[in-house]
């Protein structure tokens, strides 16, 4: 009845973590502990993740507070987007492949697998609907970087007087008369 516990293998539960290369979660499940023993042993002993110089919360904060930003900041921003457009690209290349050898995934699907709900539900996770909503959310994401690397560099009250200055210039359609030229010279 006694369940000896076995030793916890902290060393490379912490090359994991700080390789990053799996979620928490997924480290937390292979090495049969809670995932939040995990975040407490990273906080109290002071783990990073290779890959991430920064907290979330403190990438949030930073996208948010735009208007102010610092030139480490701002390549902190950067570097955050590109990450994002690095993996967006290679979330499109997955979906090329997957589109690319759909009918073959189909036939796995139907030697391998013997349940038909669980048949069913691969199939649909391979349907044109649901290739197409994940275009839609990665194309969506790319948009919303975009505009993120866009906006960094100015606030919303300077994006609004760029746009009045820019429908008031000369030849615009609001843009001040100019004093009339006076065609005769009676000189």
């Amino acid at each position: 009845m006694t369940d000896k516990k076995s030793a916890i293998d902290w060393a490379s539960i912490r090359k994991e973590f700080e390789a990053g290369k799996q979620s928490i979660r997924a480290i937390a499940k292979w090495y049969k502990i809670s995932d939040a023993a995990i975040r407490k042993q990273a906080k109290k002993h002071g783990w990073k993740v290779a890959n991430q110089s920064q907290s979330s919360h403190q990438t949030q904060s930073a996208n948010q507070s735009s208007v102010d930003l610092t030139p480490a900041e701002q390549t902190k921003v950067e570097d955050v987007i590109g990450r994002g457009r690095n993996i967006a690209e290679r979330l499109l290349d997955e979906l090329s492949a997957e589109t690319l050898h759909k009918g073959e995934m189909e036939v796995i699907i139907q030697l391998n697998e013997t349940d038909p709900d669980r048949i069913s539900a691969l199939k649909q996770a391979v349907s044109l609907p649901t290739r197409a909503k994940t275009l839609q959310t990665i194309a969506l994401a790319l948009k919303t970087m975009g505009e993120t690397a866009a906006e960094t560099a100015k606030g919303k009250k300077q994006q609004r007087q760029a746009a009045a200055d820019a429908a008031t210039a000369p030849g615009n359609r609001f843009a001040p008369r100019q004093a009339p030229r006076l065609v005769a010279d009676n000189t």
